[in-house]
């Protein structure tokens, strides 16, 4: 019997590298997945042993997250509950935001390389999906220009993701501001995708364009930096018409009441990011004063956790190259315009380091 799926579904292959299970190289390092390897901070144990666990009986209420979302964006913007929206982490918020301005056909502006699983959503909904591709003579950096040229009158979604997965880069807010202008004038919304987010400043942050754009969507997780993947929390912020529009399409109780609670703690002792940061920048700096024979580094900024490495030989599968020296990465063939030459690497904690300098140093080699 033939069911009666839609087309795009039969006849499209979902490319993810986000999967339930990783194969780690014995005695290597994880360097695939997104969460910060220094973990949650420490203050979370204490709220998890003073969680009572009656309160798993009804319906999640807990009003914890939004606390601490208010006291995490203190001094940014102007915050109320209709201005936001709560999701089963960032790649549930794509799929939300998605559904929301789902038509046939509708165009929808991006860059090229970015996050898979917005692409594959969009195309998967059969909306029109027009990328920017970032060119390798300018080192993969995004030109704020080029995507302000690709809207028009026809442009119904422009989705940014900033910082940049896979490269880090991060788009300065005034940038954003300029593509904002534009998508207005045209009557487009514009995702601005921070999944990575919490590891650059606050203030360069869209969120603080809520007030005066109502094309602003912004949308975070708290999986990466906080180290809460396996919570599943993330949120949106828009203008209140567009997350009422969201409420309409799902149930009230996206985010479980533990997880809800222990969230808001998280979010008030953001500390623990800026501890790590400086680690981060650390390795990435002696990682670009290394390659440059084989190896390139594209434009990446210090403080986030991931970059893109890519090989001279387009022949050459790099994910496997770190594979057989003891790193888990993800391979740039999972990203439109790149190819398995290419390696998206999360920074390992510092002391596990080593490893990950060492296979960077041997394959730049050629060793």
């Amino acid at each position: 019997m033939q069911l009666k799926l839609r087309d795009e579904l039969l006849n499209m292959e979902k490319v993810s590298y986000a999967m339930d299970h990783i194969e780690l190289p014995e005695g290597g390092v994880d360097c695939s997945e997104g969460c910060t390897p220094y973990g949650f901070p420490p203050e979370m144990l204490k709220a998890v042993e003073d969680f009572d666990m009656n309160r798993l009986g009804p319906y999640p209420h807990s009003t914890a997250i939004f606390d601490g979302l208010l006291e995490y964006w203190k001094g940014q913007f102007f915050l109320e509950p209709e201005n936001l929206f709560l999701t089963d982490g960032s790649i549930a918020a794509i799929y939300v935001v998605c559904n929301i301005f789902n038509r046939p056909g509708a165009k929808v502006i991006g860059v090229a390389p970015q996050f898979t699983d917005f692409e594959m959503t969009v195309r998967l909904l059969g909306m029109d999906y027009q990328p920017v591709m970032l060119k390798k003579e300018n080192n993969y950096t995004i030109d704020p220009d080029e995507i302000i040229e690709a809207i028009d009158e026809e442009t119904s979604l422009v989705y940014i993701d900033n910082p940049n997965n896979p490269t880090g880069q991060v788009i300065d807010s005034y940038a954003i501001e300029q593509i904002l202008k534009k998508a207005e004038k045209c009557g487009a919304a514009v995702v601005v995708d921070e999944a990575y987010g919490d590891f650059m400043p606050n203030q360069n942050s869209a969120a603080k364009f809520l007030e005066k754009y109502e094309c602003m969507i912004m949308m975070r997780t708290l999986s990466k930096a906080f180290g809460l993947a396996g919570l599943r929390i993330g949120y949106i912020i828009a203008h209140k018409p567009v997350i009422a529009a969201m409420r309409k399409i799902t149930n009230p109780y996206q985010v479980s009441e533990f997880a809800r609670e222990l969230g808001g703690e998280a979010l008030r002792h953001s500390y623990h990011i800026w501890e790590n940061v400086t680690d981060f920048a650390k390795m990435k700096r002696e990682i670009k004063a290394t390659v440059g024979h084989k190896l390139h580094i594209a434009q990446t900024y210090d403080t986030v956790s991931i970059f893109l490495l890519w090989h001279d030989d387009e022949n050459v599968d790099l994910k496997q190259e770190f594979f057989d020296r003891g790193v888990l990465c993800v391979s740039g063939s999972d990203f439109t315009g790149l190819g398995k030459n290419f390696a998206r690497i999360r920074l390992p904690k510092i002391d596990e380091f080593p490893v990950l300098f060492r296979a960077i140093k041997a394959i730049d080699l050629g060793e």
